[in-house]
């Protein structure tokens, strides 16, 4: 059985999470992949590389289908699936970050976390300040009142899958560890 979450809010943002057999396999995908992802996009990370998004999609199969339930109970309509149309994997280095973004040519988007360093775990515990600190994810959909859910903030664990519109905001914060973190961000269109 997929475990899924969402918080209360506007649009789907969905969350589930994949086992070790999985991120053993992205792992893989990641290290044997080694194309520049020409792609432009906003991030300021150096090393992205495109990802085969056929072998990604038959790893994540169950997660997928899980979002499709999730989302016909969400919205009390139906898709018939997703497909991936842009797969790449980031390795992010210290004082990296994604500014406040959407994505586009898809309908959906996604980020997957294959290693999350035990340093930048500690440095997030440490941080004091606003936001959800360093090395987290923002999310962001309306306008901010006090009486309206308009922000989503997670710190990742190592297989930590997340699904949303593509034109939900959002931003990934850097950290100051001489670590890397490795996610894969992925589009899909429904089908």
């Amino acid at each position: 059985m997929i475990k899924v979450n969402f918080p209360y809010w506007g649009p789907l943002l969905f969350k589930t999470s994949i086992d070790i057999d999985q991120i053993n396999q992205l792992n893989d995908l990641c290290l044997k992949n080694k194309i520049k992802n020409n792609k432009a996009t906003v991030a300021h990370i150096e090393e992205q590389y495109q990802l085969n998004k056929i072998k990604f999609q038959e790893i994540l199969k169950p997660q997928l289908l899980a979002f499709n339930e999730t989302y016909h109970q969400y919205y009390l309509k139906k898709i018939k699936g997703l497909n991936a149309t842009t797969v790449w994997v980031n390795f992010m280095k210290k004082g990296e970050f994604n500014p406040l973004h959407i994505h586009g040519n898809c309908n959906f988007s996604s980020v997957l976390y294959l290693k999350i360093p035990k340093k930048i775990k500690e440095e997030n515990k440490k941080f004091i300040g606003k936001g959800a600190g360093p090395g987290a994810i923002e999310f962001f959909y309306g306008e901010e009142n006090e009486n309206i859910v308009s922000y989503f903030s997670h710190f990742p664990e190592e297989g930590d899958f997340f699904i949303f519109p593509k034109t939900l905001k959002h931003i990934v914060s850097p950290f100051k560890s001489d670590v890397t973190r490795v996610s894969i961000a992925a589009n899909f269109k429904s089908l």
